[in-house]
């Protein structure tokens, strides 16, 4: 029918508030238009009428237009949404309602857009906010489920079956079999008991579980459970619950505690370090005042104890060093006796006081090897017998076990034996007992004992007994005295120490004191080194002085005369060895007074023995010495070094090949003995054919 007849058609047309127009099916041309698509596309009505449907379109829409009009069928038929462009040139969303019609003799369609830009933008703004916490949720690893009053899941996000390690086909439906098949065996229960006490009261309820998904992982959930609106399709409240996979923060959480713990166990053990530090800090502080206090007490002993011999020296001198004086002759000879005595004293005390100073300084070196203890132990007794016998004390020497070895310096061994006896011999009662006995222990050690009977001593005084200087309130002068420097144990004690043993002692006030010495005993190989605690065998330092009861045979007067070249600057001391030796009509001195002299004599005169000082201008007697060996008229002459015992330039230089060594000052028939012992060395030497006769090291 011609739709622009009817009156009624023409009223609905202009009056109707929804914009409409028609258009030609053929050309696309629009034929009519009504008032408000006019106002709302911003056309005139003749504007419009000179357009098609395609001048209102997007370009690149054109072509689905077109081929919607071609397919669209004739009847009322919505066609869906469309993009409109205004005069503007703004774009719109239209909803379009359509269908065909003949109007004024031409096919035409009759069209009614809706304006749905508002709602196209808020479902895009819907979409995207949805996509946007999908994605939020999928970071956070949150999942959220709708469930029915009686548990049935109604919906839940694309999240729930990733959190719960499953497909969505095998996904549980409801609380309780989210409880059975997911949660952990050990929180069943809780969970079970949480969830229905939420449904029941109606409240919301939080609590954390774990979740074991099928593949075995387990995740940390945190569930919040609340109700969120009621629906009497459903009879009751539909609950919303969120699910958080807080399996990152427990496994934090757990880190955090763990170094939190073990800093709180650094921190402790710190502080009981720093109150282990501050306590050894504590203990350094005494320990260095009561050092302090021990070196001011023993420079005061040690001043005493060098002032006391020095003042009868320099006071008897004095007194025979006056003009006219009438002092008779014995009173002369006791001035002499008390210098002599006085100056005795005062070398054993230099020479104690050297060796306890290379100890302290670890200056002291030690020949260390296994040692058979049955020739150095009757050598000591043979020493101390005399000494014994003078006070009638019933001495009873054990001999050593056969074989039995231990490890030791030879000489410092020695001098420890010959200490401890002469103090058993000094301290003890006249007739009373001495004893030295040997054992082995069972900790592979050997014992030596050296038994008195002496006074004895108190617990008191045991505490004191190996302090320098400290001689236990026991005089050396006047009735009862005892001969002493009170530094004898304290470098005995230091001595055993060195060699890898320990020094002990019992005592019991009125009966007598043990004095015991324990060594290493030498096994086979080398297992002893480690066990005194040595890499290598050093050469014996300085040798110390140890008082001797020994006699001195003179010389046969029928030994053919020997030549005997003494190199020393010091003119008294040149002096003093041509008066020890003037009785010896074999022996024939020459002298020089430095070392270049000394070597031109010796290649000059050829002598049986030479005697060297070191510290000599020109050259020293290390020099000098050196110059000798390389010569062939001398190198075979045995050379005795004669100088101080705490002569560096002899001790710490690398060691020369001196047939022996005397430290000064020397003992009356010691520097004798030192000879003849060379000369029968080079006599001994040229009859076996060899051209050397020097032996290294002392002797």
């Amino acid at each position: 029918m011609d739709a622009a007849d009817p009156q009624w058609y023409q009223q609905l047309f202009e009056a109707n508030p929804v914009p409409m127009w028609i258009y030609d099916l053929q050309t696309l041309a629009f034929l009519d238009v009504n008032e408000v698509a006019c106002k709302k596309y911003g056309y005139s009505r003749d504007e419009f009428l000179a357009m098609t449907i395609r001048d209102i379109r997007p370009p690149e829409d054109i072509g689905a237009v077109e081929q919607s009009v071609r397919l669209t069928p004739a009847q009322v038929f919505s066609s869906g949404v469309w993009r409109h462009r205004l005069r503007d040139g703004r774009l719109i969303f239209v909803e379009i309602t359509s269908h065909e019609l003949m109007y004024r003799g031409r096919a035409a369609r009759f069209v009614a857009p809706l304006d749905v830009t508002s709602r196209v933008q808020a479902e895009a703004a819907l979409r995207e906010r949805e996509a946007a916490l999908a994605h939020a949720q999928k970071l956070a690893r949150l999942a959220h489920v709708v469930a029915l009053p009686d548990g049935t899941f109604q919906s839940w996000s694309d999240t729930l079956p990733v959190l719960a390690g499953c497909s969505t086909d095998s996904l549980p439906l409801s609380h309780d079999a989210w409880i059975a098949r997911l949660v952990h065996e050990k929180d069943q229960g809780e969970v079970r008991r949480a969830i229905t006490q939420a449904l029941s009261s109606g409240t919301k309820t939080e609590i954390e579980y774990r979740l074991v998904q099928p593949a075995g992982a387990v995740v940390y959930v945190a569930h919040v459970l609340e109700p969120i609106a009621q629906d009497a399709a459903v009879g009751g409240s539909l609950w919303f619950s969120t699910l958080k996979d807080v399996t990152v923060h427990k496994t934090a959480e757990a880190s955090v505690r763990s170094v939190n713990e073990a800093l709180e166990q650094r921190v402790a053990l710190r502080t009981r370090q720093l109150e282990m530090s501050n306590l050894e800090l504590a203990a350094a502080v005494k320990a260095a005042q009561r050092a302090n206090e021990a070196k001011s007490e023993f420079l005061t002993r040690m001043s005493h104890e060098l002032r006391t011999p020095l003042n009868a020296v320099i006071g008897f001198a004095q007194l025979l060093a006056q003009p006219g004086h009438q002092f008779p002759a014995e009173r002369q000879a006791a001035f002499n006796g008390h210098i002599l005595q006085a100056g005795q004293h005062l070398l054993t005390l230099v020479g104690e006081l050297m060796n306890l100073a290379r100890i302290e300084a670890g200056k002291i070196e030690l020949h260390l090897e296994p040692l058979a203890l049955d020739r150095l132990l009757a050598e000591c007794a043979a020493i101390i017998e005399p000494l014994a016998s003078a006070r009638s004390l019933k001495s009873r020497f054990s001999p050593a076990p056969d074989g039995l070895t231990v490890v030791a310096d030879p000489t410092r061994l020695k001098q420890v034996m010959l200490n401890l006896l002469s103090n058993a011999v000094k301290y003890n009662r006249a007739q009373g007992e001495l004893a030295l006995t040997v054992r082995q222990t069972d900790s592979g050690h050997v014992r030596i004992e050296v038994v008195d009977g002496g006074a004895g001593l108190s617990a008191e005084q045991l505490e004191h007994l190996f302090e320098a200087f400290n001689r236990l309130g026991r005089s050396q002068h006047g009735e009862g005295g005892t001969e002493g420097t009170g530094l004898g144990l304290v470098v005995t004690k230091h001595l055993v120490e060195l060699m890898g043993g320990r020094m002990g002692v019992s005592s019991t006030p009125g009966v007598g004191s043990c004095f015991w010495v324990e060594l290493v005993a030498a096994g086979p190989g080398q297992a002893w080194a480690q066990e005194v605690g040595v890499e290598v065998e050093g050469e014996v330092g300085a040798e110390v002085e140890v008082e001797r009861a020994t006699g001195h045979q003179s010389p046969s007067t029928d030994r053919p005369r020997h030549t005997v070249l003494l190199v020393e600057d010091d003119l008294r001391s040149q002096e003093l060895v041509r008066a020890q030796l003037s009785h010896r009509r074999d022996l024939h001195l020459i002298t020089a007074t430095n070392g270049r002299e000394g070597v031109a004599l010796a290649i000059a005169h050829q002598p049986s023995v030479i005697l060297m000082d070191n510290h000599m201008p020109e050259l020293t007697g290390r020099q000098a010495f050196e110059l000798l060996a390389q010569a062939p008229r001398t190198a075979a002459i045995p050379v005795i070094a004669i100088s101080a015992g705490g002569d560096t330039g002899l001790v710490d230089q690398p060691p020369l090949p001196w047939f022996r060594r005397v430290a000064k000052p020397f003992h009356e028939g010691e520097l004798a003995h030192a000879i003849d012992a060379a000369i029968d060395a080079a006599i001994d030497a040229a009859v076996g054919g060899g051209s050397d006769a020097a032996i290294g090291g002392d002797h």
